[in-house]
C-alpha cells in the first residue's frame, strides 16, 4: 500500500497558505503576525501526517458464508 506523502504535503501547505491569506484580507491577523509563517508549514506538517495516517483505497467487502449443501 502505497501513501501519498508529497500530495498531502502540497496540499497541506497550500491550506495553510489560502488561510492565512484569508484571515489577512479580513484584517484577523496583521502581516507583522508569526501565524502569517506558521500557518503554511503547520499545514505542510499536517498534511504529512493526515496522508501517512489516513486508510487508503475502500475496505475489501465481506466474503458471504458457503451455502448448504442440498438435499439434507
Amino acid at each position: 500500500m502505497r501513501k501519498r506523502w508529497l500530495l498531502g504535503a502540497v496540499s497541506g501547505f497550500f491550506f495553510g497558505l489560502s488561510l492565512s491569506i484569508i484571515l489577512l484580507g479580513f484584517h484577523v491577523i496583521h502581516l507583522d503576525s508569526i501565524l502569517v509563517t506558521l500557518l503554511p508549514v503547520l499545514g505542510l506538517v499536517v498534511g504529512i501526517a493526515g496522508a501517512l495516517w489516513a486508510p487508503r483505497g475502500a475496505r475489501p467487502a465481506p466474503t458471504a458464508p458457503p451455502a448448504p449443501p442440498e438435499g439434507t
